[in-house]
């Protein structure tokens, strides 16, 4: 007489047949895997500001995006296509100083932004072409004064005192004018101190001593300027700013003016392997043309 089958009742089992424990498993639903993060978007590129132009300086300015860390890349450019443009080494901040290699090309800044989702990347238009460093108009040569014309004396018909005072020569008021002009009181100081680098001088020292109520301004031109313009009124000012190495053609134009005053004008040009060339002339009151300093 055969036996019926009957399954044997087990720890994980529970006394189920084998079949119905296989479909019990098959019948459970596996775990969902773990759904992957997106990478990150930008939702506006960046754009190039500023003027492109050797000595100035460029900003990558307008970009947004998501989230992640953005890294930048300021690139150099033979016209619009982005397949002529190449990085430049170094230039990896948001702002780029525009140098002499720059003359004639455009620039263009890459964005990239990156988290764990993976990276993202957008490029900026292009820039204007470079231009070079605009300078100062050049001043124009002293015209020769005229010669004076003889004019033709005729006998006055009123009394000869009042006919002198009334014909009394041009040239006289404005000599007269001329000497209500004073320099300053005292006169004003400028001294500068430093020393020679590869590229051109470090600047260590820059004073300017000016009488009370004096105006001092400094403007710089060229590469490594750390700003353009600066200005104050003391009697000593140590001008801490400019205090720094430049390279060879850039240039410091220092004036030191005040009202109804003859003013001071001190022009510095770096150079290379040489020391600063320095030039002092006199500033006339209410003048921006600097001239040659009149004769005590």
């Amino acid at each position: 007489m055969t036996r019926p089958h009957l399954s044997k009742p087990g720890r994980r089992g529970l006394g189920l047949p084998f079949g119905m424990l296989l479909a019990v498993a098959l019948a459970a639903p596996a775990p969902a895997p773990a759904a992957e993060p997106d990478p990150p978007q930008i939702d506006q590129p960046p754009v190039v500001t500023g003027t492109p132009q050797v000595g100035a300086t460029v900003i990558a300015d307008g970009a947004e995006w998501n989230r992640g860390t953005a890294t930048w890349q300021w690139m150099r450019c033979e016209d619009t296509d982005p397949r002529t443009c190449r990085a430049i080494p170094g230039a990896t901040a948001t702002s780029y100083a525009v140098g002499s290699a720059d003359l004639g090309k455009r620039l263009r800044v890459l964005l990239t932004v990156r988290d764990r989702g993976g990276v993202a990347s957008a490029l900026s238009a292009t820039s204007a072409v470079v231009t070079p460093v605009s300078l100062p108009d050049p001043e124009p040569s002293p015209e020769p004064a005229p010669s004076p014309v003889p004019v033709p004396v005729t006998q006055p018909a009123v009394p000869p005192a009042p006919a002198a005072q009334a014909l009394a020569p041009a040239g006289a008021v404005r000599q007269r004018h001329a000497r209500s002009v004073r320099m300053m009181d005292p006169a004003p100081i400028v001294r500068i101190r430093g020393r020679l680098t590869r590229s051109g001088a470090r600047i260590t020292l820059l004073t300017v001593r000016a009488p009370r109520g004096a105006r001092t301004a400094v403007r710089c031109f060229g590469r490594g300027c750390p700003a353009r313009r600066w200005a104050g009124i003391a009697a000593l000012t140590r001008v801490v700013r400019f205090q720094r190495a430049f390279p060879a053609g850039a240039r410091l134009v220092i004036s030191v003016t005040k009202p109804g005053r003859i003013g001071k004008h001190t022009t510095i040009v770096i150079r290379r392997g040489a020391a600063p060339m320095r030039r002092d002339r006199c500033l006339m009151p209410g003048a921006r043309t600097p001239t040659r300093c009149p004769e005590a």
